[in-house]
């Protein structure tokens, strides 16, 4: 707007000036009475000039603007739709993961009772008969444990990614040795310590994969330490066997080994879930060789967590 006043006023000085210079020039008698009479009719037909180029700018300014505003208001209409789409899209889908998860924990429910029968029978056959048909009932046992196994490891995975992480104060000593207590007939050299970690109550899950894992893959003279140490604020903490160990070109992607589908069924699921509640307890792991320089004296998995004081 004030640019186009400014165009008229610039017009407007232009003209007046070419208007004083062709009446001196060419009528340079004129008197005063035809001097004021034609000043004003040529003011006044600069003003309806102007008036016209103003109207003009306004009115292609108000077109602009009363485009504008049609089309924002069917921007606003569109958004507000696809809001009210996201937002049904959003109720649907929050209705399928309650009714899925309805559907998880009621098989989750009866696959365990049904497991925990199927071992119990195992058991009594296992201790019932003798030779060959002992080794298939051990062999089925075994199996029935590693499936009781996995549907806990998915249970604990699920509660991980459903759960907001609500870290606490918890005392290292006294989880360590509830996972010990599960192994009864395996040597595990632990010193104790008086630490406490940020962390939850999924803590337990992590001792407990690790030192199964020594247990089930370290042989039957297999020897394990738990090693507890701080530093820096934080707690290092590393579970290490006489097993087999780990080859170095596996020691990154056994990690991983459950997302990148190269395993058996079950496999990796355990490791997968030490690393995703470590990560959320905001520490890493990693592993290594028990003695470094020889994998085939062992393995030792090693991983941090944040110190929550009385160290």
């Amino acid at each position: 707007m004030l640019f186009a006043l400014g165009k008229v006023a610039l017009i407007t000085f232009l003209l007046m000036s070419t208007f004083q210079l062709a009446k001196t020039f060419f009528y340079p008698n004129i008197t005063i009475t035809e001097t004021h009479i034609s000043t004003v009719a040529f003011t006044i037909l600069l003003a309806v000039f102007a008036a016209y180029f103003v109207f003009r700018n306004q009115q292609k300014l108000l077109k602009a603007m009363t485009i504008e505003v049609h089309e924002r208001r069917r921007a606003e209409e569109a958004l507000q739709n696809r809001t009210d789409e996201l937002a049904r899209v959003h109720r649907q889908l929050e209705a399928s993961h309650r009714e899925a998860n309805l559907y998880l924990d009621i098989l989750t429910h009866d696959i365990r009772n049904t497991e925990n029968v199927s071992n119990l029978y195992a058991e009594l056959l296992v201790e019932t008969l003798d030779g060959e048909p002992a080794g298939y009932a051990e062999k089925l046992r075994r199996s029935i444990q590693k499936s009781i196994e996995i549907l806990g490891n998915v249970s604990t995975i699920r509660r991980i990614h459903e759960a907001t992480p609500g870290l606490k104060p918890v005392d290292l000593d006294t989880t360590i040795r509830r996972e010990i207590e599960q192994c009864p007939g395996t040597p595990i050299r632990y010193d104790g310590s008086s630490r406490r970690v940020c962390a939850d109550d999924l803590l337990t899950e992590v001792f407990g994969n690790l030192i199964g894992n020594a247990v089930r893959y370290g042989g039957p003279d297999v020897e394990i330490t738990v090693r507890v140490e701080g530093e820096d604020g934080e707690v290092l903490v590393s579970v290490e066997d006489t097993g087999p160990g780990i080859p170095d070109e596996d020691k990154q992607a056994i990690f991983h080994r459950y997302e990148q589908k190269k395993r058996g069924v079950g496999e990796g699921l355990g490791l997968y879930l030490v690393r995703i509640l470590v990560g959320r307890y905001g520490g890493r792991i990693w592993a290594e060789d028990r003695v470094p320089g020889y994998p085939e004296r062992g393995a030792a998995f090693r991983f941090t967590l944040r110190e929550a004081g009385g160290g």
